[in-house]
């Protein structure tokens, strides 16, 4: 015996929103799950583009401080360079390029070349009246004229306090109480070693001064100095 009509209609509709419903259910958490792996995904590329990000950071970090590092290297370079024998008259130069420079580049100076440093510190109280010239016996053979001499460092220098010395002396005549002129003929230089503690004597020959009379004297200045070791 069938079922009849609107008991048959109702199964089909019940079936078919069953079915809709099954079908809903599906796409619904088709949607959800696509949502879910979107997500996922969106959020493990932007923990890889943060972990890149940092990676780049930290190489531009190391790359500046590889470059501040040797940059500075070379600015210590360039100024320890710029201490040398020749160039003693304008240390105090290189004295204002060290105070003006960063404690990184101090630092690299102490590390590359201690004793010019402490050289140039020294320049900072260096006074010529340190060192004391008594001059000696003058003789003259009217060909040349020999000075004789001692030169001494005070002890509480602190130019005493770099060693052995290279001193150099220029030697001259001229009227009593007067320093030659820079162009004058009759002055000469002798460089002699001084040991802190000791003096040290000296000869200096200058060409002989036919003007010389009885108001002419012979006479000596220290003119420069440095460290023998160095």
């Amino acid at each position: 015996m069938s079922a009849p009509a609107p008991l048959r209609a109702a199964t089909v509709a019940g079936a078919i929103l069953a079915t809709a419903f099954i079908v809903l259910s599906a796409i619904v958490g088709g949607i959800n799950a696509w949502r879910t792996h979107s997500a996922s995904t969106y959020e493990a590329q932007a923990e890889q583009a943060q972990s890149d990000k940092a990676t780049v950071d930290q190489q531009i970090t190391e790359a500046k401080d590889a470059l501040d590092a040797a940059t500075v290297r070379k600015d210590a370079e360039t100024w320890c360079d710029s201490i040398t024998r020749d160039s003693a008259a304008s240390i105090r130069d290189s004295l204002k390029t060290y105070d003006s420079a960063t404690q990184a580049t101090k630092d690299a100076i102490h590390e590359q070349c201690p004793a010019k440093e402490t050289l140039a510190q020294v320049h900072r109280s260096n006074k010529d009246a340190d060192f004391t010239i008594a001059v000696g016996e003058c003789t003259t053979d009217q060909v040349t004229t020999t000075v004789n001499g001692t030169l001494t460092l005070k002890d509480s220098s602190l130019i005493a306090s770099l060693g052995t010395l290279d001193v150099e002396i220029n030697g001259f005549t001229a009227d009593k109480g007067k320093n030659p002129s820079p162009s004058s003929p009759y002055q000469g230089t002798t460089t002699i070693t001084l040991t802190p503690g000791s003096p040290a004597t000296f000869t200096l020959s200058i060409p002989y001064d036919p003007g010389m009379s009885d108001k002419t004297e012979c006479g000596a200045t220290m003119t420069s100095w440095w460290p023998s070791n160095l």
